[in-house]
C-alpha cells in the first residue's frame, strides 16, 4: 500500500478552485454516541447517533477577483449551502484519488491572521448545510 503524502491537493469551493491558495485542509466526519444502557446493565452501552462533518481550510489570502476573500467574504453572511470538494491530488476523481464532497456552511472566517512579516493566512471552517452530510465519490 502506498503512503499518501499532500503535495497537491485539489480544493474546490463552489466551483472555485483555490488549490493554489492553501496551504491545510482539515476533514472531520464523525457521529454522535448515544447512550443505550438499560436498567441492570454492568456496562454502558453506546451506539452511533446522528452524522456531523466539516471542512476546515487554511488559505494564503488574495484579495484579487475570483481568488480566496472574494470567493469567501459573501458565503460568511449566506444562509444556502456552497459545495466544497476536497481531492488528495488534482487528478480527477477515482478509486486511488476519492473526493470528500460536502454541501456547507461558512461558519468562520477570519479575513486576516497575522503579524509584521508574515505571509498573510486565514482560515475558513465549513460545517455540513444538508441531510446527505459529508460524501465520498470516486467518478
Amino acid at each position: 500500500m502506498a503512503i499518501s503524502v499532500l503535495t497537491n491537493c485539489m480544493v474546490l469551493i463552489g466551483g472555485v478552485d483555490l488549490s493554489d491558495h492553501a496551504t491545510k485542509v482539515t476533514i472531520t466526519d464523525n457521529r454522535a454516541s448515544v447512550d443505550i444502557t438499560a436498567f441492570g446493565a454492568t456496562n454502558t452501552a453506546v451506539t452511533k447517533g446522528l452524522g456531523d462533518a466539516s471542512i476546515a481550510i487554511d488559505f494564503l489570502q488574495d484579495f484579487a477577483a475570483s481568488k480566496v476573500h472574494a470567493t469567501l467574504q459573501p458565503l460568511i453572511g449566506a444562509t444556502s449551502t456552497t459545495s466544497i470538494e476536497i481531492r488528495p491530488t488534482n487528478a480527477a476523481r477515482s478509486t486511488t484519488n476519492p473526493a470528500a464532497l460536502m454541501s456547507g456552511l461558512l461558519m468562520d472566517y477570519n479575513m486576516l491572521d497575522g503579524q509584521v512579516g508574515d505571509a498573510s493566512k486565514m482560515t475558513a471552517t465549513f460545517v455540513n448545510g444538508s441531510q446527505t452530510g459529508m460524501t465520498y465519490p470516486t467518478s
